[in-house]
């Protein structure tokens, strides 16, 4: 055999088994490793800025519902300051005297002048007409618009007032013609309560009849400017939304009336209200100063107003994606790595095992993430709270203070008296719940004391209204009933539960509390037979502003504020419920769990 024509052949390199699966193996996993990284990356941005726009639409719905607590508040001001009114009026008589003058005066409605003869209106020894002292006196006492209307053949002329015209002069011998609807209310006898036109501007008004001699001569009138919303203006300079965003206020001219001090004013005011005008609620995208602005939007009818919140998601992402890729990098490096050593060391099987394990510190890392964000929005649903809880202490302290005025000045027999003390009792009950709320958000430090638990659930039973469809079962198999709680704050935890469940049975039916021992524990079991909660309700049952109930009807405060007091006396509380009939009875059940006596 020839062998020179092999003498030039080289031996042919020899690759370990092991290198030939890594090599391939190796550059699939960095390919898969940096698209992992990418769509990472891209969802989490995604899932960033969903949250965004939820932030957006939660902070609207936050504002509206501050100016519809705001117009329900002024209602019952003007309510009450129409009583006021009327009491001090009358402490004088009222007369007409013999001779009569001539004035002109305007229709509001279409300004048209005439020319009429009105008698002298009297209160006492003084003129009526234009009486700026007995206006202003009251103005002092309550604030908000105040007018006394004289009557004449074609309606109502104001003859004493605070009300000023859009240039700044006094609305004076303006009237309101009998064809307005708060003149026919008047003519029928009737008070009137409701948003009203008054000379140039709409206010949560009140009116009501002077009577002389059995005949209607005159209205009394009372009123606040419905746009009148300086505190709420103070609450909006105090709320951010994120690092860039802040909230702000349009109205339906789309001049700016809120917007916040510390904040950028926008270029183009003008652009955005005329996206804006095309939809009563929605977002929309809007470059302003350089900046990228998505803005979420509602239109406030009841106010004529837009309200707003803003966010600049450059900001908002640039620390997130700069931290996304940094993480996705060093992750992917450090995977790559321990793979590739895995890989060649111990072959495929030692790969499957190290994937697997990898899935799950994903599965964790995103959980983390998640948990995350529900603790930051919790948070900022604390914030929130707090502030709402702060302001409404203003209006019930006023509620409070002009019921007592009122109250002091009525005779012990008058059949008004009761009214105005179950007032001053609910006002006072208002402000606890409001005080509870603050408890909840800033977790005030409880006040415990030894109490009788059975003798606390009777009395609790005694504080709330039982409609006779319902029977109330009350059972208690504890050896000992001494606990250690806060009384005030376990009552209102305890009332809103039995409340609730209440409400629950429209139609009737059985209301159970129990009281058990469990080990060291004490339960405190509240059931009802009610039409149940929905399973995908449960979970956010104790979210801050989360209800089922209608609008106006609920604020989605109450459970939280039950959670918070649960958790301030280191208990517990679980839920569990059923609306199937099908699986038995229905209803809701609410288990308490409180430390016991050690």
């Amino acid at each position: 055999m020839n062998t020179d024509v092999f003498k030039d052949i080289k031996p042919s390199i020899k690759i370990p088994l092991k290198l030939k699966l890594f090599l391939p193996v190796s550059f699939i996993i960095i390919i898969v490793v940096t698209l992992s990284a990418i769509i990472f990356i891209n969802l989490t941005i995604s899932a960033y800025n969903d949250h965004i726009r939820n932030t957006l639409d939660l902070e609207v719905k936050i504002l509206t519902k501050m100016f519809e607590r705001e117009s329900i508040l002024k209602a019952d001001k003007v309510e009450t300051n129409l009583k006021i009114v009327n009491k001090i009026f009358y402490n004088e008589n009222i007369s007409f005297a013999k001779d009569s003058f001539n004035v002109k005066i305007e229709n509001q409605n279409n300004s048209e002048i005439k020319s009429v003869w009105l008698k002298e209106f009297r209160r006492g020894s003084e003129n009526l007409y234009n009486d700026t002292v007995f206006i202003n006196d009251l103005e002092k006492l309550f604030g908000g618009t105040i007018t006394i209307f004289q009557k004449f053949d074609d309606g109502f002329v104001r003859i004493a007032t605070n009300v000023k015209k859009a240039d700044g002069s006094s609305g004076i011998n303006t009237y309101i013609p009998n064809n307005s609807l708060v003149s026919e209310t008047i003519l029928k006898g009737e008070k009137y309560y409701g948003r009203a036109l008054v000379v140039d501007s709409w206010n949560i008004t009140a009116y009501e009849p002077i009577y002389l001699n059995e005949e209607i001569v005159g209205i009394l009138y009372v009123g606040i400017e419905e746009k009148d919303v300086s505190e709420l203006n103070k609450i909006l300079n105090t709320l951010t939304i994120g690092k860039s965003g802040f909230p702000f206020v349009m109205d339906k001219e789309g001049n700016m009336l809120m917007f916040p001090e510390n904040q950028e004013k926008f270029e183009n005011t003008k652009e955005i209200f005329q996206l804006f005008n095309s939809d009563k609620d929605g977002s929309i995208h809007i470059k302003s100063n350089g900046k990228n602005h998505t803005i979420k939007y509602h239109y406030f009818e009841k106010f004529q107003l837009y309200i707003a919140a803003t966010i600049i998601k450059d900001v908002e992402n640039k620390s997130l994606i700069n931290k996304a890729i940094l993480a996705a990098i060093i992750i992917g490096l450090i995977m790559i790595l321990l793979l590739s050593i895995l890989i060649y060391r111990f072959t495929t099987e030692k790969l499957y095992r190290y994937l697997s394990e990898l899935r799950i510190i994903n599965r964790k890392l995103v959980n983390a993430q998640v948990a995350l964000k529900r603790s930051e929005r919790l948070a900022n649903m604390g914030q929130i709270s707090a502030g709402i809880a702060h302001e409404l202490n203003n209006p019930l302290g006023v509620i409070t203070m002009y019921s007592n005025i009122v109250l002091d000045e009525l005779e012990p027999e008058d059949p008004k008296v009761e009214d105005l003390k179950i007032i001053v009792s609910q006002a006072e009950r208002c402000k606890n719940i409001v005080s509870g709320l603050l408890n909840f958000a800033r977790k005030s430090k409880i006040k415990f004391s030894e109490t009788n638990i059975e003798e606390f659930i009777k009395n609790s039973l005694k504080s709330i209204v039982v409609p006779p469809n319902v029977q109330i079962k009350f059972e208690s198999k504890l050896k000992n009933p001494k606990l250690k709680i806060d009384y005030e704050q376990l009552m209102q935890a305890i009332t809103n539960l039995e409340k609730n469940a209440i409400e629950s049975m429209q139609n009737g039916g059985e209301l159970s509390i129990k009281l058990r021992e469990d080990g060291n524990n004490v339960e405190i079991i509240i059931s009802d037979t009610g039409s149940g909660i929905k399973e995908e309700d449960l979970d956010k049952l104790f979210t801050p502003f989360f209800t089922t109930k209608p609008l106006g009807q609920g604020t989605g405060l109450g459970l939280p504020l039950v959670y918070g007091i649960i958790k301030m006396h280191n208990g517990k509380i679980l839920v569990e419920s059923n609306t199937k009939p099908e699986n038995g009875r229905t209803g809701t059940e609410f288990k308490i769990i409180l430390p016991g006596l050690t």
